[in-house]
């Protein structure tokens, strides 16, 4: 984690000065206002996607090894509040000549840029089982504006490995066009929750919000039904996924639980290269208790940012993606993502995501 000043740009900042997410990876799986780990987690969702060795390719090769990098990002830059769009402006508090609500706060989150290195390795045990292990390098950074003194304007960043998964993942059935598939795991709090900065609220370095914090610090558990059906001219799938929670983390509190259900469709007729479109729909909880180390002495308004509130976490949201496999050749293959949400209903006020993109490169060996 590092951090930068000038005359607008400043060090950290969890409390008076206040915070900014999970990352972690992606996965991938992660709505708005995103932690780090959450990030991570739309990674994960590559995984529950694809299988990691066709059936085909195991029968003429024996090749059972698997090894993927995904490059993912994802950038935030509004606020919502429910379905209702805000502004930064309506978000900042100006100070004692405006009336201080649960929803306006004296230091305000801007653009939030969140980036995920996901390395994956993997290994077919039979036609029907195979371990997976994905372990995430993550970076974000976010700008802020403020009414505190000498931070009107600053950025913060953080950086680390994440939480590591491993996932199982078993063909339940398969017919000649149709396929089943459970996979389950284990996400390992791996990643810190114990990043600090130098902050407007006292001298030296503080606890950082839960935005800036890398893992999500408790062992979670990653679930996933998957259906898939092959035809002549498209392959089609259906899939549910969740990732559960467990307990509290060493700062007393947990992140939201989160469930997910999409469908997809992609297109085989243009030989090795493979356009796709899926709809998502995400859903994930508040964060459940408090950083204590991030409150303000003050009963009526503990929280001086939103990023630090537990209950400006979560909402739903529904993810329109465009993607494309394209086989560079038998051993290889490249795939990338762009997605864009289609409506939001998010907690708040939190920051809303702009887009998602990922590219990433998988081989057989």
């Amino acid at each position: 984690m590092f951090y930068e000043k000038s005359e607008k740009i400043s060090k950290g900042y969890p409390i008076v000065g206040a915070v900014c997410f999970v990352t972690g990876l992606a996965s991938v799986d992660l709505a708005a206002q995103t932690v780090p780990a959450d990030l991570a987690g739309i990674s994960i969702e590559d995984l529950f996607a694809s299988n990691v060795v066709a059936n085909e390719e195991r029968e003429k090769t024996g090749k059972r090894w698997h090894l993927a990098y995904q490059f993912l990002q994802s950038d935030f830059d509004e606020y919502r509040l429910g379905t209702q769009r805000l502004s930064y402006e309506d978000v900042l508090w100006s100070g004692p000549s405006e009336q201080r609500t649960e929803n306006n706060y004296p230091v305000v989150p801007t653009k939030i840029t969140q980036k995920v290195h996901s390395f994956l390795l993997a290994y077919d045990f039979s036609e029907k089982l195979s371990l997976k292990l994905s372990v995430p390098f993550i970076e974000q950074s976010t700008d802020h504006i403020s009414i505190v003194p000498n931070y009107d304007a600053f950025t913060i960043s953080s950086n680390g490995i994440g939480d590591t998964v491993a996932l199982a993942d078993y063909e339940l059935s398969r017919n000649v066009n149709s396929a089943w598939r459970l996979i389950g795991g284990i996400s390992i709090p791996t990643g810190s929750i114990d990043e600090e900065g130098d902050t407007p609220r006292a001298p030296g370095n503080q606890q950082l919000p839960y935005t800036m914090q890398i893992g999500s610090g408790t062992w979670d558990v990653p679930v996933a039904l998957v259906y898939e059906k092959f035809s002549q001219f498209a392959r089609w799938g259906l899939d549910a996924r969740a990732v559960a929670r467990a307990g509290s983390n060493d700062r007393d509190y947990r992140l939201g639980h989160k469930f997910s259900a999409g469908g997809w469709v992609a297109w085989n007729t243009l030989g090795s290269f493979e356009p796709g479109i899926r709809l998502n729909y995400r859903w994930q909880g508040e964060i459940d208790g408090d950083d204590t180390s991030l409150l303000l002495p003050n009963p009526s308004f503990p929280y001086p940012a939103p990023v630090v509130d537990p209950t400006a976490f979560g909402g739903q949201q529904i993810d329109l993606s465009l993607f494309v496999s394209v086989a560079v050749s038998p051993a290889w293959t490249l795939r990338a993502e762009y997605s864009q949400p289609v409506w939001l209903n998010l907690n708040g006020p939190q920051s809303a995501e702009n887009y998602h993109f990922s590219i990433g490169i998988s081989t057989v060996f």
